[in-house]
């Protein structure tokens, strides 16, 4: 898997948790905005009805909420969360398709329309000046920037938090979270900080929540480096470290042996074996063998 899938994956495993969105979205969001919002409302919308003709564009989270003033009838508020883990020039005008779609698609639907709020969470290996659209023109004349889109964005740049700041937001499960994405493009600190991003879990009861963390962790620390520090986890932990251990043991000789199977296809078929021979000698279906064939421009669709 491209590394930054397994961060975007990660990431959206954490947010798909409710008790962790909300905790995330109140230690983020700027308290003028909590105040006009009932956080405890927070649910997930559904982004293929909001963004339904965006399938292939939106990747991120949508939220809606409830706000707090009007008692007479529910009015809501949207919230789309947008995840970097590398750093996107242009990602103002992928903001700017979200809430203008979200906007027209509320209009067709319902004739009314409710705030969207834009923020962007970025953990990236280098600080980052999110730009507005209108800093993203080289040499505009003055007078030509009343026309450019205007929008506040909460954009968050994790690097920027120290430790101490993420420790002190009081949800061990969020706590462990975001250190791991602080240091998850830094193996070498990451595996420096996995003691205290473990032993936070030792209060944690999901233990779904567990193995996701763990597993991510895994994905990116050197496997030998997590041997060391084995024997100061408590048992319960040590035991699900474990477990997560060897099933990425077991994931990577299968997947090696994958790799080595479809060379053996590759070259055979090139010298002329058979596809069912190829599909006998690597035990791979017939079916499968001409799809790797097929993939590699070597068999005809």
């Amino acid at each position: 898997m491209e590394i930054n899938n397994i961060h975007d994956k990660f990431f959206k495993s954490m947010l798909g948790n409710m008790t962790i969105a909300k905790e995330f979205i109140s230690a983020f969001l700027p308290k003028k905005t909590l105040d006009v919002i009932d956080i405890d409302t927070l649910t997930y919308a559904n982004t293929e009805y909001v963004f339904d003709d965006l399938k292939d564009v939106f990747s991120d989270m949508v939220f809606s909420c409830k706000l707090k003033e009007n008692k007479e009838k529910d009015s809501y508020i949207s919230i789309i969360l947008e995840h970097k883990s590398y750093r996107d020039k242009f990602t103002a005008i992928q903001l700017l398709l979200y809430i203008s779609y979200g906007y027209y698609t509320q209009y067709k639907n319902t004739k009314a329309i409710e705030p969207i709020i834009p923020l962007v969470f970025y953990h990236g290996k280098k600080g980052w000046h999110y730009k507005p659209i209108v800093e993203l023109f080289n040499g505009l004349p003055k007078e030509l920037k009343k026309y450019i889109p205007v929008f506040d964005t909460k954009f968050v740049d994790l690097g920027k938090f120290s430790d101490e700041q993420l420790e002190r937001l009081g949800n061990a499960m969020l706590e462990s979270m975001l250190l791991l994405q602080k240091y998850s493009t830094n193996p070498d600190k990451l595996a420096d900080k996995l003691l205290l991003i473990y032993k936070k879990l030792d209060s944690v009861k999901d233990r779904n929540f567990i193995r996701t963390i763990v597993v991510y962790s895994l994905e990116i620390v050197k496997l030998k480096k997590v041997e060391l520090i084995l024997e100061e986890l408590p048992k319960t932990l040590k035991k699900e470290v474990m477990t997560a251990y060897d099933t990425l043991i077991e994931r990577g000789m299968q997947e090696g042996s994958t790799k080595k199977a479809i060379k053996v296809i590759l070259n055979g078929y090139k010298k002329g074996l058979t596809i069912e021979f190829l599909s006998e000698i690597t035990e791979i279906p017939i079916d499968e063998v001409k799809e790797i064939l097929k993939k590699n421009g070597m068999l005809d669709s």
